[in-house]
């Protein structure tokens, strides 16, 4: 498998107005037997 995968975040207009930060967690994918997609993470308040 090559390339990066990126999985993503849905949210309602209402919801993302109150996203903080987001990223790409790229570290999760440099573990022995990783998957190929690299997570999206954010934070809400």
């Amino acid at each position: 498998k090559r390339g990066l995968r990126i999985d993503f975040i849905l949210a309602s207009q209402a919801l993302s107005s109150r996203v903080d930060s987001a990223w790409i967690d790229r570290e999760e994918r440099k573990g022995k037997g990783a998957s190929d997609h690299a997570p999206v993470v954010i934070e809400i308040s």
